[in-house]
């Protein structure tokens, strides 16, 4: 019985077939046809040179980057001296200004404490019912 239940199902029991036929179809395509298994590894092992000869070809051009950049001339150290005697300039002012932020936001949050306080102890008025905001409607109407 359940044998005839797999039997009419669409599984594949021999998917990895098909994965393995996929994937030589696109190494061929990237690759080329090859005739033998062994042109094959020849042209496996002549990719991963040719992507180690390109490794190392960046790696020493960012060798020779950074060489280039960590010798620079007076004139590149002056920039930089002035750049940063500006930013630690800019820096200051800004330390100044939050510090005269938090005065001004500590001084708004005593006032506010006070306030608070202040009404705290008187008491608040008790807003009208519906009952009562009725009774002064029509009392008002009938006054009219």
């Amino acid at each position: 019985m359940a044998v005839e239940y797999l039997a009419s199902e669409k599984i594949w029991f021999d998917k990895f077939k098909y994965d393995d036929a996929e994937r030589r179809f696109y190494e061929q395509q990237v690759n080329g046809p090859a005739s033998s298994s062994s042109r094959q590894q020849e042209n496996g092992a002549s990719t991963i040179l040719r992507d180690i000869a390109r490794a190392r070809e960046n790696i020493q051009k960012s060798l020779a980057g950074s060489a280039s950049t960590s010798s620079s001339g007076p004139g590149d150290q002056n920039e930089l001296l002035s750049r940063i005697s500006h930013l630690e300039a800019e820096n200051q002012n800004l330390h100044s200004v939050v510090a005269d932020l938090q005065k001004a936001i500590f001084k708004l949050e005593s006032r506010l404490n006070a306030l608070e306080k202040s009404t705290s102890h008187q008491p608040s008025p008790v807003p009208p019912t519906q009952k009562e905001m009725l009774y002064l409607k029509t009392s008002k109407e009938a006054d009219a």
